[in-house]
């Protein structure tokens, strides 16, 4: 195997660990919302924060991934795509309420599509097995 067939074949490994460990925290956020409504917010609070916080770097480290591929030509997006990846990238503060994603940079408050943002990783991966 070539050497930038084998990059490329770490990369897109690493893009469907990085994609399933986003879903992962969010489905776990999503739990603990269920929660909420059994148990006492201030219970699970710390419990949310820390989620968040995971999330954030989830997400930051899947952005970081997507950028290294379109910078190695695997890969092009649009700008939209490269407007949330840089807001996730750059971003000092970040936000997650019900499924939305807010964050704030030197730029000020910025929305980000993480269903789109994931979605796109997803057809990335769907591509690769159709050439398989």
């Amino acid at each position: 195997m070539a050497s930038r067939d084998l990059k490329e074949h770490v990369y897109i490994e690493a893009l469907e660990d990085a994609i399933t460990n986003v879903e992962m925290i969010e489905n776990h956020l999503e739990r603990l919302s269920d929660e909420n409504k059994v148990v006492a917010m201030h219970i699970l609070r710390k419990d949310r924060i820390k989620t968040i916080l995971s999330l954030e770097l989830a997400l930051s480290t899947y952005c970081i991934l997507l950028r290294k591929m379109q910078e190695n030509h695997f890969i092009s997006y649009s700008d939209a795509i490269r407007m949330d990846i840089n807001s996730i990238i750059h971003s000092n503060r970040f936000e997650y309420y019900d499924g939305e994603i807010i964050v704030y940079s030197a730029r000020g408050r910025e929305d980000v599509d993480l269903n789109n943002l994931l979605d796109f990783g997803r057809s990335i991966l769907q591509s690769i097995d159709q050439e398989d």
